[in-house]
C-alpha cells in the first residue's frame, strides 16, 4: 500500500494515502523505516487493506458470536 508523506509540523507527519484519505502520526527520533511502515500499515483505512484469504467457514452476512478464546490444557 503506497502512502505520501505529504508534511512534517512539530514531529507529527500527515500520512496521506492513494485515495485521497490522510491521518496525522506523532512521530519520534528513534523510529525505523520498518516501524514508521507498520504504524502506517496499522492505521490504513479499512478499504485500503487486503487479507491474505477468507477462512473457509465464514461468509458475507453470517452472524456470530464473539467469545474469549478457551485457555488450553497445560498452558498458562
Amino acid at each position: 500500500m503506497q502512502y505520501t508523506v505529504a508534511e512534517i509540523n512539530n514531529n507529527v507527519a500527515k500520512i496521506q494515502f492513494a485515495d485521497g484519505t490522510w491521518t496525522f502520526l506523532e512521530l519520534n527520533a528513534d523510529l525505523t523505516e520498518a516501524e514508521l511502515d507498520d504504524i502506517v500499515f496499522s492505521i490504513a483505512p479499512p478499504h485500503l487493506k487486503t487479507g491474505s484469504g477468507t477462512p473457509s467457514f465464514l461468509s458475507a452476512g453470517q452472524t456470530r458470536t464473539a467469545a474469549a478464546r478457551p485457555i488450553e490444557e497445560g498452558g498458562e
